[in-house]
């Protein structure tokens, strides 16, 4: 594995894998893209090594790749500002000069010290006291017995420094996430190799500056305004680097910060680390499986977790954390997992003392699996967004998936080392936000095209050389996906931030982003089980995708929202879209293959919740749309349609109780997952609760019907053994027997293959 040190390159050109088109999809937010270096130089001076002739002097600025601490204190006001300015002078989509530089600011609020007490009286004599200790006493203790008594020697040591954190070397600064201020899309970047005497050498840096709106409470996806809220501009001048900044040995630069020509503050830069954003991978393994290992790099070294990141610019620690993880009672680890039960899983290891505050932390699950489990899979919340993901050691590489496997088809991940680590690396990626490259640009060897598209690239017909599967997989991000990693804004990216995929539009494009097929060419027909709902009540929508050509039609395979090509876009009746993301991102089968004439394909979903909401919260109309996308070499293509579904009134305080009994968001969790989440506790009370208003109105036999809800719930209520096993507490009124209510319409604990199978069968 690569040390990592802040001496290594953080993502050289010669390491990264192009993205083959432009990107189709364009992010919904700010983002840095490529400026030109200007160095003023004009004919003044031809080379840094040569002296420059009187009046000019040589400048030798040093602004130089990496991260950088940003500190702006405006001159008015009692708030100031913190962050990270990200210089990346070796990104390939660059332009000329290989340069984007992107930044966040965080706000920091004074603090105010209580008034000093008044001194009491002076005694006589003045007793003398002791000498108080310099620093933490603990730490000192552990120096001394070490025989260290400088900083030097601290500094120094081969082991963790014995020094107070204070004094530290610096290292990429993480702030918390209520905090975030603004987004700076730095427009250009002046660093003169040498001006006349007495000019002084400044570093000119423009910056258009977007405030950012945080979301509402319960929320996690903030806005940023189409347009900038203002310009800056940064004059800054190279300073001695103040303690403790001079133990990274990179440049210290400070000045005053412009808008409109008027000095609006300070600003200092701080060079803290090569890299350019830091996060921390801890991985649990279950009984029965095995976690992914280093491969050989091909040079005599080997790549892991922590290199293929290195490469793209990112310092990842990876943390191998509990091992023999017991298998939860009732799951048979060598399955394929349901949604509920992975879920309960990672929820019940993860490291319960993780503060996404002050750290990037991924949690990942190895579990075993089977064969056609889909390799991996991703939740878009365990406690927040983007925490979480899993990977399945004993899946694999079915022929199913792929005929290009080569000497890995039908082999299981933990017999095929290198295609694992790609694989498990996709679902980590996943958890920073970025979707396949089969939707943005086109599928390629990269860690973010799906691994059968991978087989297909590497050993497909087009490319006349199979049997590279696995052995020619790079592990690496293309261009596309290291640019949104490193200059993306902070709250897109980070675990517990943004809402997976909720950066790009997800309604309907208009013409000018998408091009549709025509209905005779390729069509999607959306129904549901009804055109009514009741306030709360789930709604079960089917869509059919079906090619009406008379040719083969390159399309996705999968078209379930799990799969990430389909998108759901609910309208209400004022016009406001609120899209229903998938809560369970299952894809690493999914893959743009052939659609012959004259087949289907077809996929399903419980519209009802999702990390943006409820998809119906009041009463009256809505549209809801299904739109499937996806990229044709740079170009989006797809098809669309949908239906109009009525909301009821409620007409009855039954109606209104049971309305608010589901309209909540673990409830809601509950939807999304399939059922059977028992290890949420408030959506087993809801759901029960539910069931006992049922039973009490069939009871009374007042002729009154049961809530309407109910019909929606059908195959998912809990089931009454499973909750009086799990949840004793909720039928302790009944001896431990589960109230009275309606029987489940199925079967508990589905299986996620035969959930698969059903959303993507493909007909004849």
């Amino acid at each position: 594995m690569c040390n990592c040190s802040e001496h290594e390159s953080g993502g050289s050109l010669s390491n990264m894998t192009a993205a083959s088109v432009e990107p189709a999809l364009k992010p919904q937010v700010p983002l840095s893209r490529q400026i030109s270096f200007d160095d003023d130089s004009g004919d003044h001076a031809a080379s840094t090594d040569l002296q420059p002739i009187p009046p000019f002097r040589l400048c030798r600025l040093d602004f130089r790749e990496g991260c950088y601490q940003i500190n702006f204190r405006p001159t008015a006001g009692f708030v100031s500002f913190e962050g990270t300015l990200r210089v990346d002078r070796s990104t390939p989509d660059g332009g000329a000069d290989h340069l984007i530089v992107s930044g966040d600011l965080y706000s920091r609020l004074p603090i105010i010290k209580p008034p000093i007490p008044p001194l009491p009286p002076i005694p006589i004599p003045i007793p003398i006291p002791p000498v108080p200790p310099v620093g933490d006493q603990d730490v000192d203790e552990a120096a001394a017995d070490a025989g260290l008594t400088s900083i030097a020697a601290s500094l120094s040591a081969v082991d963790e420094p014995l020094i107070p954190l204070p004094i530290r070397r610096p290292k990429i600064p993480i702030f918390p996430r209520a905090r975030y201020h603004s987004y700076l899309r730095v427009t250009s970047v002046s660093a003169p190799i040498a001006v006349p005497v007495p000019k002084k050498c400044e570093l000119t840096i423009v910056a258009e500056q977007f405030n950012y709106t945080q979301p509402p409470t319960g929320q996690f996806k903030g806005t940023f305004p189409s347009t900038p809220s203002r310009t800056v501009t940064m004059k800054l001048s190279k300073v001695p680097a103040p303690f403790p900044f001079s133990l990274t040995g990179g440049p210290f630069y400070q000045g005053r910060l412009f808008e409109g020509g008027v000095d609006k503050g300070s600003v200092t830069l701080a060079w803290v680390s090569k890299f350019f954003r830091r996060c921390t991978l801890e991985i649990d393994t279950l009984v029965g499986a095995v976690r992914p290992a280093p491969v050989p790099d091909g040079a005599g070294g080997t790549e892991f977790f922590d290199t293929v990141f290195a490469k793209t610019g990112w310092q990842l620690t990876v943390v191998q954390d509990q091992q023999n993880v017991p298998v939860p009672s009732g799951v048979v680890a060598t399955n394929c997992w349901s949604s509920a039960d992975l879920h309960a899983l990672m929820t019940s290891v993860r490291k319960p003392s993780t503060n996404l505050d002050t750290e990037w932390r991924v949690h990942m699950i190895v579990v075993p699996a089977k064969l056609g489990c889909s390799r991996g899979i991703m939740y878009d919340q365990i406690g927040v967004p983007r925490e979480g993901c899993a990977s399945f050691s004993d899946d694999g590489y079915p022929v199913a998936d792929s005929s290009n496997f080569g000497l890995a088809a039908n082999k299981k991940q933990r017999d095929v080392p290198r295609a694992f680590l790609r694989s498990a690396t996709h679902e980590l990626t996943h958890t920073l936000n970025q979707i396949h490259q089969e939707q943005e640009t086109a599928a390629d060897n990269s860690i973010m095209t799906t691994t059968p598209s991978v087989a297909d690239v590497l050993g497909g017909p087009a490319t006349g050389a199979p049997g590279v599967f696995p052995d020619q997989i790079k592990l690496a991000h293309n261009t596309n996906v290291r640019h949104h990693l490193n200059h993306m804004p902070d709250p897109v990216i980070r675990p517990g931030g943004w809402p997976f995929a909720s950066w790009f539009p997800t309604g309907a494009p208009q013409a000018a982003d998408r091009h549709d097929f025509e209905p005779s060419e390729l069509a999607l027909t959306v129904t549901a089980n009804t055109d009514r709902v009741a306030l709360g009540q789930p709604l079960d929508l089917t869509w059919t995708m079906t090619n009406n050509s008379g040719v083969s039609l390159r399309a996705p395979n999968d078209v379930s929202t799990e799969a990430l090509f389909t998108s759901i876009t609910v309208t209400d009746g004022e016009g406001r879209e609120r899209p229903v993301r998938p809560f369970v991102i299952l894809c690493e089968h999914a893959k743009l293959s052939e659609l012959e004439p004259g087949k289907s394909i077809t996929a399903s979903a419980k519209v009802f919740w999702s990390t943006a909401g409820f998809a119906f919260e009041k009463p009256g109309r809505y549209r809801v749309d299904v739109a499937v996308s996806w990229s044709a070499q740079g170009v989006m293509v797809g098809v669309q349609s949908g239906i109009d579904v009525f909301v009821d009134y409620p007409t009855s305080a039954t109606d209104n109780h049971s309305a608010n009994l589901v309209l909540h968001p673990e409830v809601g969790k509950w939807v999304a997952l399939g059922g059977d989440a028992y290890h949420l506790g408030e959506a087993c009370r809801r759901l029960q609760a539910l069931s006992q208003t049922g039973a009490a109105r069939a009871v009374a036999g007042d002729g009154a019907p049961a809530p309407s809800v109910l019909d929606g719930f059908a195959d998912l209520m809990p089931d009454r053994a499973k909750l009086a096993r799990l949840r004793p507490e909720l039928t302790a009124d009944t001896g431990g027997r589960a109230a009275r209510g309606p029987a489940r319409a199925a079967a508990p604990g589905r299986k996620r293959a035969a959930k698969a199978k059903k959303r993507t069968g493909r007909k004849g």
